[in-house]
């Protein structure tokens, strides 16, 4: 295939390849990645973190973007430990302007993002699904191919359409 016919899910599969021979090569076994919690006010992004990180304290208000990190060993190995990197945006939609931070060309590949809604108020559901999905799209097209998000995008439109 030439660079032209290449398909995003060619794209990824080759990506993924070049990350897991570079990860041999450096023989530790380690591994970075990132998520980046957005979504409605009082939706339980906090919550959601804690739970993973497995700690037992009551959830705080969250002000602007906020950062943690968890650190694990696979079970039964004696591999080095993996290292996820951990933000949320506080603030509902109002401070989307600070995704420039966790998004940016060297924690893209790596990055996961995660929409929160707040079910118990369907009334802003939509509105705050799109304002947070076009944010996510501006701060990530300044990273990657703008082909690349636009078949993530629309594949995510289509998947919304197909459940609703």
């Amino acid at each position: 295939m030439s660079g032209s016919d290449k398909t995003v899910w060619s794209l990824a599969i080759e990506e993924k390849r070049r990350l897991e021979i570079e990860r041999e090569d450096d023989g530790s076994g380690a591994t970075e990645s990132s998520i980046i919690f957005v979504g409605s006010k009082n939706a339980g992004k906090t919550t959601i973190i804690l739970r993973f990180l497995e700690r037992e304290e009551p959830p705080k208000p969250t002000v602007a973007l906020e950062y943690t990190y968890g650190r694990k060993q696979a079970r039964g190995t004696n591999m080095a430990k993996s290292v996820a990197h951990i933000w949320e945006l506080g603030g509902g939609t109002l401070l989307t302007k600070l995704l420039d931070s966790p998004i940016n060309e060297s924690t893209i590949r790596t990055a996961t993002i995660a929409i929160v809604l707040d079910l118990s108020r369907p009334h802003e559901l939509f509105l705050t699904l799109e304002t947070l999905l076009k944010e996510v799209f501006c701060a990530v097209s300044h990273c990657v191919l703008p082909c690349c998000i636009v078949v993530s995008v629309c594949l995510c439109i289509w998947h919304l359409a197909y459940l609703l």
